[in-house]
């Protein structure tokens, strides 16, 4: 009876080793066909033993030969914020790769043992380069950084409300032209709805915003009634700055209407397109809301226009944590909120130009506003944070209130 236990217990011990092994290889041959296919710029096994690695090690490489792919092996993993010291320390990985990857990765581990003292924003840059290697998106980087350090986005605490600020010198005149000729409901004295969650509220001319200030700013109302708002809207009388001209095949159509204070309303209808396929899914899932007239909208972008596009990026992928959910290279659409958008635009080519002051603030409502305070009142002092406000780059302002 004992020499059965025994036999039984290694027998199952066997079956589990090559249950192992045969996972190990499964995933290992996923990634290779992702490397082949530059679906991955580098990617990386599972960590092991080096003995275990050097075991597997023949089967990697015939593999790897199969797909066209290099694979290196890796005693000596750089430690980086991305991923905890724990999981590969005295560790093999296999590295795949193709090309000049190697080059790039190796390149990599020397800064970061190079910068083993580094502060915290260089540490997390160290750790956003990895990520940007293999292949992740700044929201999957963003969701690393937070499952293994203290790292944490706006989006982080919870954004399910999108609020763009106006500013009039006839604020009555305003009032009445987006209640009565627009039509949208009003949720108080000043503020509009315009989507599920994304509003407009308007204010008359403060110290900070001013007649004779430049607008940086427009808004879009998305619809899937673009000829019935274009009636409408001339039928009312309303100026309009680009006509209604629908083209076959391209990524959107629309027409820009300017409202009493001169901002820039498009109305606007995205297709489908190689550069909306993202955006028209998020789109296809948000309620309809309608006006008192009768027609609907179904989202809205609050378009903000830049000198530096890519440090937009930038603030809104890694600081915001906001996922880009259409790229039309000069203009990059982020989802903010359900129905609410944020389009940042290279000045050179938008409706409006850059300015250091304008005439719009943003607000978020949170979910978490008093975790977020807290946070930023530490890891936001570069953008000015205070009393739930603060200023991104290109001195565009923001808010933030709880929406519990």
């Amino acid at each position: 009876m004992r020499k059965l236990i025994t036999w039984t217990t290694t027998f199952c011990m066997l079956i589990s080793c090559a249950e192992k092994e045969n996972s190990a290889l499964a995933s290992f041959e996923v990634f290779c066909e992702m490397i082949a296919n530059d679906a991955k710029p580098l990617a990386l096994s599972s960590p092991m033993s080096p003995d275990e690695m050097n075991e597997v090690f023949p089967d990697f490489q015939k593999i790897a030969d199969k797909y066209g792919v290099q694979v290196y092996k890796e005693n000596d993993f750089p430690v980086t914020m991305l991923f905890p010291e724990s999981v590969t320390n005295s560790k093999s990985v296999a590295v795949i790769y193709k090309g000049n990857r190697l080059i790039q990765y190796e390149q990599l581990k020397a800064d970061v043992k190079s910068g083993s003292n580094a502060g915290q924003e260089e540490r997390e840059e160290l750790a956003r380069r990895f990520g940007r290697l293999l292949g992740y998106s700044s929201h999957g980087i963003n969701q690393l950084l937070s499952k293994n350090t203290d790292y944490r986005s706006l989006a982080s605490f919870g954004v399910n409300k999108q609020i763009t600020h106006f500013y009039y010198e006839d604020l009555d005149k305003a009032v009445n032209f987006y209640e009565e000729v627009i039509g949208f409901k009003k949720t108080d004295e000043t503020t509009f709805q315009i989507s599920s969650d994304a509003y407009l509220e308007l204010h008359p001319f403060n110290e900070d915003h001013s007649k004779g200030q430049e607008k940086s700013t427009a808004i879009a109302f998305l619809t899937d009634d673009l000829p019935e708002w274009y009636d409408y809207i001339q039928k009312a009388e309303v100026p309009i700055k680009y006509t209604y001209k629908p083209r076959e095949g391209g990524p959107h159509d629309g027409f820009v209407a300017i409202d009493p204070g001169g901002y820039l309303l498009e109305f606007e209808q995205f297709k489908q397109h190689s550069e909306n396929e993202l955006f028209m899914a998020e789109l296809a899932s948000s309620p309809k809301v309608e006006t008192s007239g009768g027609l609907l909208f179904y989202g809205s972008i609050t378009w903000t226009y830049h000198n530096d596009l890519l440090a937009m990026q930038k603030f809104y992928e890694e600081d915001l944590g906001f996922v880009m959910v259409a790229d039309q290279g000069w203009t990059k659409i982020y989802k903010t909120s359900d129905s609410g958008f944020i389009g940042l635009v290279d000045e050179r080519r938008g409706m409006e130009n850059y300015a250091d002051t304008k005439a719009v603030e943003i607000e978020w409502g949170i979910s978490d506003v008093t975790s977020l305070d807290d946070y930023a009142s530490k890891a936001w002092q570069q953008f000015n944070y205070e009393n739930n406000s603060f200023s991104g780059p290109e001195k565009y302002k923001y808010r933030v209130n709880s929406t519990r």
